[in-house]
């Protein structure tokens, strides 16, 4: 697929909406159950955190222990955030201008349109499944991490318009601030409660592809790739998948929905066809 440049540099891809110098992006309203769902977890984990608190000063008596263990989970969650950055930074290809440098100005370009300030870095690892596709954060850096999947034999992308909406749609998570260490450490309470943690993800998702949607209106297809793998989505009708998620019912699905941390390929790509309504959470 023929990329298209703009006067600033960018890179366009069928269905970008082009930004000239006197627009500005806006980013698009998160799920609507996102903001409800971040105050009940981070109540949650508060609440989880005094309890800690008063246990640990129950049984110690202690000052001291009892600050150390209240700062166990943050230190957790750092140590954490750090070896997965770490473990890219050692074992994954980085992408940059003189490898995979298209890659690199897609990232760059989408990135600037976005409205981030600082464009993230971007690591290329081997691996089978799209769903690898990730986004985090580690300090004050902000990564991506692009599953080996979305390039062909000779290193170039398979399909350069799914992979700028997957990228969009990580770069979404970034502007929407859901990678922050400090989001992470006061959710982390509600990992513990059953589908409560689950469900804020989902919403989540939901407005990462609010992102990825409203900058690349015309490549929402390309959530095909996560339902059938890039050798096979072309085939896939996004339409009889996206009716399914109205259809299909029974106790086995409902569960599975409720506790997945995604929502499942049949409710994203009916949220992505249907843009009146927004993308199912719970029922």
């Amino acid at each position: 697929m023929p990329y298209a440049t703009h006067p600033g540099g960018g890179v366009l891809w069928p269905g970008t909406s082009d930004l000239t110098e006197d627009e500005e992006f806006l980013p698009p309203p998160s799920h609507p159950w996102e903001r409800p769902l971040l105050v009940v977890c981070v109540v949650v984990t508060l609440v989880l955190a005094a309890l800690l608190v008063h246990t640990a000063w129950s049984v110690t008596g202690s000052q001291l222990w009892t600050i150390v263990t209240l700062c166990a989970v943050p230190a957790w969650c750092l140590l954490g955030r750090g070896l997965r950055h770490a473990r890219h930074r050692a074992e994954s290809v980085k992408i940059s201008p003189t490898q995979f440098p298209e890659v690199h100005r897609m990232v760059m370009t989408l990135s600037e349109n976005m409205g981030l300030d600082r464009s993230p870095d971007a690591y290329m690892t081997p691996g089978g499944d799209p769903l690898r596709t990730d986004a985090s954060g580690h300090g004050l850096r902000r990564y991506l991490v692009l599953s080996g999947e979305l390039f062909d034999t000779d290193g170039h992308l398979r399909d350069p318009e799914v992979a700028a909406f997957l990228m969009a749609h990580q770069i979404g998570h970034i502007a929407a601030g859901h990678t922050g260490y400090w989001r992470r450490v006061a959710t982390s309470g509600a990992e513990l409660v059953p589908g409560l943690g689950a469900a804020l993800c989902r919403a989540q998702e939901y407005t990462a592809d609010n992102y990825a949607h409203t900058h690349l209106p015309g490549s929402s297809h390309a959530v095909r790739v996560l339902a059938s793998g890039t050798h096979a989505y072309t085939r896939v009708n996004m339409g009889e998948m996206a009716d399914r998620a109205r259809t299909d019912r029974g106790c086995s699905l409902l569960l599975y929905h409720l506790f997945t941390r995604r929502p499942s390929n049949i409710r994203r790509m009916a949220a992505l066809r249907d843009r009146s309504r927004h993308g199912r959470v719970f029922l």
